[in-house]
């Protein structure tokens, strides 16, 4: 009973994750297509939801959207666990000393999502996709999550992940993507040579939480052709920095071999 309920709510958050800016409200038939669930079980899960507040019908299209719950929890979260206050300035700081797109990216469960953006004051800049779903095997921050995190979610990771070749350096074997996380293991944070989007280039340094793995990444997405020797070791220098203090602001423990590497 307990295993049941457990998969009907799993399913339930599940749908939550497909509304995005650009897919704000969905049909019953959509939704359930793009889930992959019957239209009985979608439906199931969206009237739970809708009982609780975290979706809403609209009453003339009978499309669903997303309801109030989830902005009174953001809220709590933010009061409690003041991420937003705390890390924004930091990825500031960065983006504009490299003067590249920033962004910090959070795990949960084995999903990475972004959880801030800082945009450089320039016409030509990476741009990242808030709402996208981040394939850990072939971005930065993705890399560098994987690699510090415990050897059962790392493994989760690696085998619940469909390693789709986004551009021709995506790494897209098990034997490739090992080497990618043994690398960031040893140089203490991860590099993505347009294996995500051409024309980007990714470096991300893992933040630890307090049993010293990684709970998420902060990373800079620069532009190819602009990428130097010079540029490399200013976001270097700018994430390391960055993804100490805020390791220490949230009471996160460096493990040895990462600190090693970062102070290299």
């Amino acid at each position: 009973m307990a295993k049941t309920v457990s998969s009907t709510v799993d399913k339930a958050l599940t749908l939550l994750r497909y509304f995005s800016p650009q897919f704000p409200e969905f049909g019953l038939s959509e939704l359930s297509r793009k889930a992959g669930y019957d239209k009985t079980t979608t439906l199931r899960c969206l009237n739970s939801l809708e009982n609780n507040g975290f979706v809403e019908q609209d009453p003339i299209t009978r499309k669903f959207r997303l309801g109030l719950a989830p902005i009174n929890l953001a809220r709590i979260r933010e009061q409690s666990f003041p991420v937003q206050t705390a890390l924004q300035p930091l990825l500031d700081d960065v983006a504009q000393e490299t003067r590249e797109t920033g962004h910090i990216t959070l795990v949960s469960g084995i999903s990475l999502f972004t959880a801030m953006i800082s945009e450089p004051d320039r016409a030509l800049r990476v741009y990242v996709d808030p709402a996208a779903q981040l394939p850990f095997h072939a971005t930065a921050s993705g890399i560098a999550i994987a690699a510090f995190s415990s050897d059962e979610v790392r493994n989760q990771m690696v085998c619940e992940t469909k390693l789709e070749p986004f551009t021709d350096t995506t790494p897209t074997s098990k034997t490739e993507l090992n080497e990618h996380l043994s690398l960031a293991r040893t140089n203490g944070f991860a590099r993505s040579m347009q294996t995500y989007e051409e024309g980007v280039i990714g470096t991300a340094f893992p933040i630890f939480g307090p049993a010293g793995v990684a709970t998420g990444a902060i990373a800079i997405a620069a532009v190819a052709s602009r990428f130097d020797s010079a540029l490399e070791q200013k976001i270097e220098i700018g994430l390391r920095q960055a993804a100490l203090s805020i390791t220490h602001a949230f009471g996160g423990v460096m493990p040895v071999s990462s600190t090693s590497a970062q102070t290299t």
